[in-house]
């Protein structure tokens, strides 16, 4: 017995299929109007669910890297600071330092732009799937001092060690 389009909606959301829940009804209309087959449909439906599970992904991990926005080196005015080294931070965004397990530190005078190609690093090591931990000096050094006092320095060592 064939189930209704709220019962197919219900059962997706049973089966935490809510990207395919999303967008169920649309599909079925694509299939109704001969826009296309069963079977391209139900292909759809299902890249809509691991798209919208990619899409939540990425959110989560962006909420846990401690990024309070999202910035990108394509808004950066490289024009701003002519000193700052182009080339050197375009080869950062290829992320081959994560890889290398290698570090950067980011240092220079106030107003140079060191937040936001820092920020703007960390967004796009997001994107790309990599667990970043994002923190500004003076707030790494009060994360330390509070884990040392309230004695959780393990934990927030296994956190640091978690990151890419």
């Amino acid at each position: 017995m064939p189930m209704s389009i709220p019962e197919l909606e219900r059962a997706l959301r049973t089966l935490r299929l809510s990207g395919m829940t999303a967008t169920l009804e649309a599909r079925a209309l694509q299939v109704a109007h001969q826009q296309m087959d069963f079977l391209e449909a139900f292909s759809w439906l299902v890249q809509d669910e691991l798209d919208r599970r990619h899409s939540r992904l990425l959110d989560r991990r962006h909420a846990l890297s401690g990024l309070p926005e999202h910035k990108d080196l394509k808004s950066f005015d490289w024009g701003y600071n002519s000193r700052l080294p182009k080339r050197d931070v375009l080869e950062l965004a290829t992320h081959q330092f994560i890889q290398a397990k290698e570090d950067v530190l980011i240092i220079g005078p106030p107003g140079t732009g060191k937040s936001h190609v820092a920020k703007a690093l960390a967004d796009s090591a997001v994107q790309h799937g990599f667990k970043v931990l994002y923190r500004e000096a003076h707030q790494l050094i009060e994360d330390l001092t509070e884990a040392r006092e309230l004695g959780d320095l393990r934990k927030l060592r296994a956190q640091l060690h978690t990151a890419d």
